[in-house]
């Protein structure tokens, strides 16, 4: 099968409903328009389509290898890498002035949305190459720009992130590994240490790897105070810029239930005591700025998740079209009625409106995100910038959490939809299940991430960036809408959101009363419950503009007197019916999931609290 996108969808999320094309107008991204961005993903498109997705298959089938201490990527890796760098998308974000094209994060995220759908297990080296870079970019000295941007943005060297360990895991600030100054040498320092789990960890993609380490430096205090941020090559460059091992053992690689051609690293820093690091944002900062590249990750999992649903669906929504099996039920005792595709049974029309829903739920609260930092970047007040700010913060745990366990829910759908072919490899979407299943278990698992959006980004400032987010909500459920076509819909969200207050309200009371076991016990369908009012608030929204747009293009086509499907005959007509239509289906059909979550969060049983297992 070839590779297939929705690309009428994402140009509707960019230009229809972001309006990239006004954004364009504000510094710093000035120098673009609808023209250029446009290009660009066309351009990305045809990288996905003939450069990752050919490999997709190839990659699940033959993994990584290791041999001699060193993994190596499956033939035509690393120039299928040679091609994506070439083409400008290591540096897409990265500021101009540092030596990348400084795009708006919007238009990324629509580029990681089909190369994430083309081939999620090449876009770890590229994707993580990206963070380590914007890390420097945003706390490494004059001297290691230098040294290290130019070089992986040109994709001679690659980047990782490297907190777990063994003993810690999740509560990254238990972390071992240790610094030791080196002495006349400032700012630099032996390292000493091991870290699993490390994506992207060793391959042969680029010639050197850059690892981002947290560690200790020696004396400072135990917990989360005491971490501070190095740059550990892999290869140590010298004044000369000759490379030279620097101590970075890759001791094995992770056999996985799935994206078998990433690379899950144990790496081992400082065997031999000749591992140097150098300091990066200051000392015993290293969380405070290793937290911008985990939160750009989040992101970028709930991207893994947009991309996988989006790739689901159009693989199970292909093949409903094709599988022809039995008759309509109208017709079931006539043995000589003719045989239908599935997708005319409504039980399989069902499950693939909920697959829609998902993905492009998913894919307009990707996009949004990556919007609100367009927007706090473009701000010209504090107000302004505080106000998209506190959005992206309060939605980076609910775009991580929500759309990772709602594509692994997808992909499950998919396969329902496939009967026992979903099941063989040959239909693909076996793999595409074991690719995301990973992602609500990766940087912070979802559990994590649910005591994140409750404990600190709900909590915070006296709950600001909630009622920011609550706020942008009520422009929309006090405007125009609420008397409109979608009237009932709009009165259903009205009531999720009255929920989710509710809820938070309920929370408040309960961690005043020094009660903190039952709101974490909850925090999960709390997330959830966040996640689905704001998907359904999004989705209307956008069936809002399409609405519009819908009344026009009818009008000017003449179909405007036509039945409905007349109507859906035309491409861009049935697009924007469909569109109404997800906005309908998940109002109706997934949002009501609040009211359950409420209940069970407002009943106050405690049995999970008191059980002895």
């Amino acid at each position: 099968m070839s590779f297939t996108c929705d690309m009428r969808d994402v140009r509707f999320n960019l230009f229809d409903f972001l309006d990239l094309g006004r954004l364009c107008e504000h510094a710093p991204y000035q120098d673009f328009d609808v023209s250029l961005l446009n290009d660009m993903l066309e351009a990305a498109r045809d990288t996905a389509a003939n450069v990752l997705y050919p490999l997709h298959e190839q990659g699940d089938r033959l993994g990584v290898r290791f041999e001699d201490g060193r993994v190596k990527l499956p033939p035509g890796w690393r120039e299928a890498y040679e091609t994506y760098v070439e083409m400008g998308w290591n540096g897409l974000v990265i500021p101009e002035e540092q030596g990348g094209q400084g795009l708006p994060m919007a238009l990324y995220a629509a580029a990681q949305d089909m190369f994430i759908s083309a081939n999620g297990s090449f876009m770890f080296t590229p994707g993580l190459t990206t963070g380590a870079a914007n890390l420097i970019v945003s706390f490494g000295t004059d001297a290691q720009k230098e040294v290290y941007l130019e070089k992986m943005l040109e994709g001679q060297w690659a980047g990782t992130m490297c907190l777990t360990e063994a003993d810690a895991g999740t509560a990254v600030p238990d972390l071992r590994s240790s610094a030791t100054p080196i002495e006349g040498q400032d700012g630099k320092y032996h390292i000493k240490g091991q870290k699993i789990f490390i994506s992207a960890g060793d391959h042969d993609l680029t010639d050197n790897i850059i690892h981002m380490v947290l560690a200790r430096i020696d004396g400072d205090p135990s917990g989360s105070k005491g971490v501070s941020l190095f740059i550990v090559p892999r290869m140590r460059p010298d004044a000369e810029g000759n490379l030279s091992f620097n101590d970075v053992t890759t001791v094995g690689c992770e056999e996985k239930m799935g994206i078998h051609a990433c690379p899950t690293c144990t790496l081992s820093f400082g065997e031999a005591d000749d591992c140097e690091g150098w300091l990066i944002g200051g000392r015993s900062k290293g969380l405070r700025c290793m937290f911008q590249m985990m939160n750009e990750a989040r992101i970028a999992v709930g991207a893994q998740g947009m991309g996988t649903a989006s790739a689901a669906w159009l693989k199970t929504l292909n093949y409903a079209r094709e599988r022809v099996q039995g008759t309509r039920l109208r017709d079931m005792k006539n043995p000589d009625a003719e045989r239908v595709q599935i997708i005319k049974h409504p039980d399989v029309a069902r499950m693939l409106m909920h697959m829609k829903a998902i993905a492009e739920g998913s894919r307009a609260l990707v996009y949004y995100a990556a919007y609100c930092h367009d927007r706090e970047m473009a701000a010209e007040d504090k107000a302004a910038k505080h106000r998209w700010n506190h959005q992206l913060e309060i939605l980076t745990p609910i775009v991580k959490a929500w759309c990772s366990d709602e594509a692994f829910r997808a992909t499950e759908i998919g396969i329902q939809v496939h009967g026992g072919y979903g099941y063989i490899r040959e239909y693909g979407l076996e793999q595409l299940a074991r690719d995301v299943k990973i992602a609500s278990l990766y940087e912070g698992t979802n559990g994590v991430q649910a005591l994140d959006l409750l404990g600190r980004k709900v909590s915070r400032k006296g709950g600001m960036m909630l009622m920011t987010l609550l706020g942008e909500l009520g422009k929309f459920l006090n405007g125009p809408a609420l008397q409109g076509p979608l009237a009932k819909e709009v009165a259903a969200l009205c009531e999720a959101q009255d929920l989710l207050t509710k809820t938070a309200f309920s929370f408040a009371q309960s961690n005043m009363s020094g009660d903190v076991d039952y709101p974490a016990l909850h925090a999960c369908s709390f997330l959830q419950m966040m996640g689905d009012t704001l998907v359904a608030w999004l989705l209307l929204r956008q069936a809002t503009r399409a609405q519009e747009m819908l009344t026009a293009y009818l009008a000017k086509t003449g179909l405007a007197g036509k039945d409905h499907a007349t109507q859906c005959e035309d491409p861009e007509a049935r697009f924007l019916h469909g569109k109404i239509a997800t906005a309908r289906f998940f109002t109706h059909q997934i949002l009501p999931r609040t009211q359950a979550r409420f209940q069970s969060i407002l009943s106050e049983d405690r049995s999970v609290l008191e059980v002895v297992f």
